[in-house]
């Protein structure tokens, strides 16, 4: 059987497969095998991985076919007796097309030398380079014209796709959601059957968690919204009740981060529990994720904006705005105002100053510990279960973290005894503004996987 009547049988089983951007073929004695790779699939680009014995390869595999060597045919010739070799001039080839997409690239894995088919092996798995070669009959060890017929070997992602998806599923439990997505977004992209769409969901939901604790809420927002456009996957199902309210959640805090930004909404903003507590929960809720992770300096920072936002929400609920605080105002309202605040100064240890504007008849920016000492003049009910003493000590001790004023990382137990008045402000917040404090924090709280197969029952992971 001539060649001519091999290919128009190999063509009619390659069917729709015939077109392909480009090709890798190692250098070899099978003619045939990459003259049919060549003219049934017609490559625009065609690289060769040739050794110093088969340099006339792409000449014979021309001729085959009819034509002259393409000027666009890469040739890398190289001693490939190690497997690193291949890899390099793999590199190189690849360097070259770097304008192509990796799935772009089809390696033909048919001949070469040990070495080459290892390497090139084990390289397209690790790129995502696409992958075949040509599977013949054979009689008396010799191929039967007409009998070979292209395979392109399935993913392994297809079999082992599961202990990937097992390590993604630690990392996104751990709260480590970039790790999470990298690998969901692999097994996506290279599992085709039904858990496909599974890991999408999962990447997708993991870039969300990722911008939502970066507090890059209308990117969030956005990424939640488009998850949540289609319908989710079985295994997600569990979970969409918990997923639709962190959408609500994120909608509502890129409200009240947005009305921040305008100077006539700010007050009246930050005095409306509603509008605080979307923001209230993502501080709460990610320092938790910090606290298992033992990252306590982060931990304790997110804590200390908990503990400075509801100062600051009290005090708007009072008329003022602690950037720009108009005490004179208050002042006047509150006759014994500036005697009870010095009263809190004294018992603090502190010189008298009273509520005193600046040279420039300003009051300069309230700050946290200023804020809770005029919450203690006011006799606000937010420090009704805890003295101002505790809550300077416990400040103190943040304060001297590396990421605050500090240059050390502030201990387990310091970072604990902080968190117990962070707690107990919590709860008098709520118990303030008559909101249930345990459905707040579901409604803040990412969801876990569960860590063996059972997909059917959902489980909540730790903040």
């Amino acid at each position: 059987m001539d060649f001519n009547e091999q290919l128009a049988r190999f063509i009619a089983r390659v069917g729709m497969r015939r077109h392909t951007p480009a090709l890798i073929i190692p250098g070899s004695r099978q003619v045939d095998t990459a003259a049919l790779l060549i003219a049934a699939l017609q490559p625009e680009r065609v690289a060769f991985l040739l050794t110093p014995e088969t340099t006339d390869f792409p000449a014979q595999v021309a001729a085959k076919i009819g034509q002259q060597p393409a000027n666009g045919w890469l040739c890398k010739t190289a001693h490939y007796t190690d497997i690193n070799q291949v890899y390099r001039e793999l590199r190189a080839v690849i360097e070259a097309w770097s304008d192509l997409e990796r799935d772009q690239i089809l390696v033909d894995l048919t001949g070469g030398t040990k070495p080459m088919t290892v390497g090139l092996a084990k390289a397209a798995y690790v790129l995502g380079l696409r992958t075949v070669y040509i599977e013949s009959d054979y009689e008396q060890n010799r191929v039967i014209p007409g009998s070979q017929r292209l395979i392109e070997p399935s993913d392994p992602y297809e079999v082992f796709g599961d202990l990937e998806a097992g390590e993604a599923r630690r990392f996104f439990n751990a709260h480590d959601y970039v790790s999470a997505e990298r690998i969901y977004a692999d097994l996506a992209r290279r599992v085709t059957a039904g858990d496909g769409t599974f890991y999408a969901c999962m990447a997708q939901l993991a870039r969300a968690y990722t911008q939502w604790d970066a507090f890059d809420i209308a990117t969030a927002v956005k990424t939640m919204a488009d998850l949540l456009a289609h319908p989710l996957p079985a295994r997600l199902v569990p979970y969409q009740s918990t997923l639709h309210n962190h959408y609500q959640a994120l909608i509502g805090l890129d409200a009240t981060i947005k009305a921040m930004s305008n100077q006539q909404q700010a007050l009246a903003t930050l005095a409306d529990p509603q509008a605080i507590l979307p923001l209230l929960g993502s501080l709460y809720a990610n320092a938790l994720r910090r606290e298992t992770q033992r990252r306590y300096d982060t931990a304790a920072l997110l804590r200390y904006r908990c503990l400075e936002l509801m100062s600051q929400h009290r005090l708007a609920t009072r008329g003022v705005w602690v950037e720009k605080p108009d005490l004179d105002q208050l002042k006047a309202q509150i006759p014994d105002l500036d005697r009870s605040y010095r009263a809190v100064e004294r018992s603090l240890g502190f010189r008298e100053r009273g509520l005193q504007p600046n040279r420039d008849g300003q009051y300069n920016p309230i700050t946290l510990l200023n804020g809770y000492m005029l919450l203690k003049a006011f006799d606000d009910p937010l420090l009704q279960t805890i003295t101002l003493t505790d809550i300077r000590q416990r400040v103190n001790v943040r304060n001297k973290s590396i990421l605050a004023h500090g240059f050390r990382q502030i201990t387990e137990a310091e970072y604990h005894k902080f968190a117990e008045v962070v707690e107990q402000l919590l709860d008098q917040f709520f118990a303030i503004t008559s909101e249930q404090r345990s459905s707040w924090v579901e409604r803040y709280r990412f969801i876990e996987l569960p860590s063996s197969d059972n997909r059917a029952l959902p489980r909540k992971a730790e903040l």
